[in-house]
């Protein structure tokens, strides 16, 4: 991801539209679960478990798509696969089990923190000048974590789904400036 090479036609435009939607789906986590005690439904872990998987294969399409791309960014499939990963352990409540809803997306967010900097790091690498947005937005994942991990109860409060809510905000903010 060199940003002085050519980038093929729609390099730029797949990793935009993929922190875009990325950041569109944990806006509508966020929403949902603020709403859950007046919708009652879906239920928080559900909405939290469709939303990371769709969100994982939000990263891994695009990584298999741009395979013939000599600067296919790695951290889709990190990030993708992460996700996805979190998805099913929410949608079939095996995390559920070990942990509380809070302590399990707080864990999730940790786990995502760290690919945020794995991908600063590649994006430095690489020579990106905006890496420190993504370090930034995974500073910001630490936060919320640690707003989320708070609840003392079974449920999410309001301020941590509201954290959820800012975070797709920096990550709609990361995939307008990044590159």
């Amino acid at each position: 991801m060199n940003p002085d090479a050519n980038f093929e036609a729609g390099f730029k435009k797949t990793v935009r539209w993929t922190l875009f939607t990325d950041g569109a789906i944990i806006i509508l986590i966020g929403a949902l679960g603020v709403l859950n005690p007046i919708l009652n439904s879906p239920s928080p872990p559900t909405a939290i478990g469709l939303g990371l998987l769709v969100s994982g294969l939000n990263y891994l399409v695009p990584y298999i798509s741009l395979k013939n791309s000599p600067i296919r960014p790695r951290w889709f499939i990190l990030i993708g696969v992460l996700n996805a990963v979190f998805g099913v352990l929410f949608l079939a409540r095996l995390g559920l089990i070990l942990f509380r809803l809070p302590v399990l997306a707080g864990i999730w967010m940790i786990f995502a923190a760290c690919a945020r900097a794995f991908m600063a790091f590649e994006n430095y690498r690489s020579g990106i000048k905006k890496w420190w947005m993504t370090l930034t937005v995974g500073a910001y994942f630490l936060f919320a974590a640690a707003a989320m991990m708070t609840n003392t109860a079974d449920i999410v409060s309001i301020p941590s789904w509201s954290a959820m809510i800012v975070l797709g905000l920096f990550i709609i903010n990361e995939g307008r400036k990044l590159i």
